[in-house]
């Protein structure tokens, strides 16, 4: 039976208020969801059905809903042409506009996959409408429990010329404390970001004003950091972990270290006056500690920071007078202080920096600018 027949045996059951049988005619094309083109006609709808998928826009729909969206200009109030839009206005948490679901609990499902083949598109574009903070273009959520490897949010690009990005994050206000990008972390076993280049490569380059802009901060695939700008740690020295003789606990920062003479590059505590093995100070809040395991070895439990460089506290003594501003520190007999310096005969290779701080008697803890010698 022809469809136009169908649509006239059904709608002709229907009754107009004269209590007669209403005729409605019209004809289509296979495979096309009719539509009413007046109050007793049909014709074809943008909507298609196809091997038991349904498409708006396109005839042969290669998923169970496809819609396409062939027009380039604005609508009636200056919209772009989008090809499906959703609107939500509930005000409870996690509510959604669009969702999308990924069941399987293995495979590369994604939950939603954008796409785009222009040069200027996003696959995924997001955005906040909220001027006054709090929203979120794209919020991206992965259960754990259903097992590990998987992504919130997936940003893929295959552009081998010119500049692309797989996710890139735009806080266009002029003002304001928002961020491009923001990474939230609740385990202490993870980082709340991470970079990876494959092969060896940059891992992250830090740029500044319009483009193309200028490069000011660069961390290569060797790990060697590059800046253009100054180094401002808290810290006040520079220091090098190094192992000491027996237990770290017999150690506190401001003790003044020899290199002990066992050979075994490690430290001991400072024993007797004038001693050309002093190596410099338990460093008590450094801003650089050098070290030679890498940045994925269990640091060993056995080393402190050693200052070589730089203004420190140092446990001190006026055992040999008292000690002036601008005064030469030596290694003293009382373990682990310094005393100011007056036998220039015995200190050459014996002095560990000046005194910045006065001590009139006793022991005490004064600011030392390092400076072996």
């Amino acid at each position: 039976m022809k469809r136009t027949a169908f649509w006239t045996l059904i709608l002709c059951s229907c009754l107009v208020p004269s209590g007669r049988a209403q005729t409605v005619t019209g004809s289509g094309t296979t495979n096309t969801i009719p539509q009413f083109t007046s109050s007793t006609s049909i014709g074809n709808s943008p909507i298609f059905e196809f091997n038991g998928n349904i498409g708006i826009g396109i005839s042969n729909p290669a998923s169970t809903l496809q819609v396409v969206n062939t027009s380039t200009s604005s609508d009636q109030f200056g919209f772009q042409p989008y090809a499906i839009v959703a609107s939500q206005i509930s005000t409870i948490n996690f509510s959604a506009a669009i969702r999308g679901d990924s069941l399987a609990t293995s495979g590369g499902g994604n939950g939603v996959l954008g796409l785009t083949f222009s040069s200027g598109g996003a696959g995924v574009r997001g955005n906040s409408g909220e001027a006054n903070g709090g929203g979120y273009g794209v919020i991206g959520s992965l259960d754990a429990h259903l097992g590990g490897g998987g992504g919130g949010v997936l940003g893929f690009t295959q552009s081998t010329t010119g500049f692309a990005s797989a996710v890139r994050g735009v806080a266009d206000g002029a003002s304001g404390g928002s961020v491009a990008v923001f990474g939230e972390q609740f385990s202490p076993e993870a980082p709340a970001g991470l970079f990876v280049n494959r092969p060896g490569g940059d891992v992250l380059v830090g740029n500044v004003g319009q483009n193309p802009g200028q490069n000011v901060f660069r961390v290569d695939g060797h790990g060697t950091v590059f800046a253009d700008g100054g180094f401002r740690p808290f810290g006040a020295d520079f220091a090098e972990s190094v192992a000491v003789m027996g237990s770290p606990e017999h150690y506190a920062p401001g003790d003044l270290l020899v290199i002990d003479p066992s050979g075994e590059r490690r430290l001991s505590l400072s024993q007797t006056p004038y001693s050309t093995l002093v190596a410099g100070i338990y460093s008590t809040q450094p801003g650089v500690v050098a070290s030679q395991h890498r940045v994925g070895e269990a640091l060993p439990k056995n080393e402190i920071p050693l200052a070589v460089v730089g203004i420190v506290p140092c446990k001190v003594t006026t055992e040999n007078g008292p000690i002036t501003v601008g005064d030469l520190l030596v290694t003293s007999s009382t373990p682990g202080h310094a005393m100011k310096g007056t036998d220039r005969g015995r200190m050459l290779s014996a002095v560990v920096g000046k005194a910045l701080e006065p001590l009139r008697e006793g022991n005490g803890v004064i600011q030392v600018l390092v400076t072996l010698q």
